[in-house]
């Protein structure tokens, strides 16, 4: 992901459904996984996580300990929106290459979440769309994890 020092979250979110319009499916899904995949792309963004299996990975940690919808929301809504099977995307190859990275970079994540100076809010982000992403990662404390 190749951020601007200006761009803004909406920019970014913009680039991010560009960058990955191939990863994003065309089938119906409820309003609830809408809203669930719309909060999953905004959090991509704030975090600075990439759609490869290591990006994803670190993601669900952020998601878990570094925003307001917490673990047993995120495995319910991750269910719900039929996320899972994005998985299947991954080849063999790719999941065997990220294990590792995912093994050290997981520990690191948990810690990052955890020195936020409060929880990213998870469906409530709307404020937030034209703040720069270098503000909000400095107004919450978020490091990323280099991709």
């Amino acid at each position: 992901m190749n951020h601007r020092i200006a761009a803004t979250l909406r920019e970014e979110l913009n680039r991010h459904h560009e960058d990955n319009a191939a990863v994003f499916s065309e089938r119906e899904v409820s309003s609830e996984a809408q809203e669930f995949f719309r909060c999953h792309d905004v959090a991509h963004v704030v975090f600075g996580c990439d759609t490869s299996l290591f990006g994803e990975g670190i993601l669900k940690i952020f998601t878990i300990f570094g925003t307001t919808l917490g673990f047993r929301k995120h495995i319910s809504a991750y269910a719900e929106a039929s996320a899972f099977g994005l998985f299947r995307q991954y080849s063999v190859l790719h999941v065997l290459g990220n294990i590792f990275r995912l093994s050290l970079g997981v520990p690191r994540a948990i810690v990052r979440a955890k020195r936020m100076s409060r929880p990213w809010p998870w469906a409530d982000h709307s404020a937030y769309l034209d703040k720069s992403i270098e503000e909000i990662r400095r107004e919450f404390n978020i490091v990323v994890i280099p991709q």
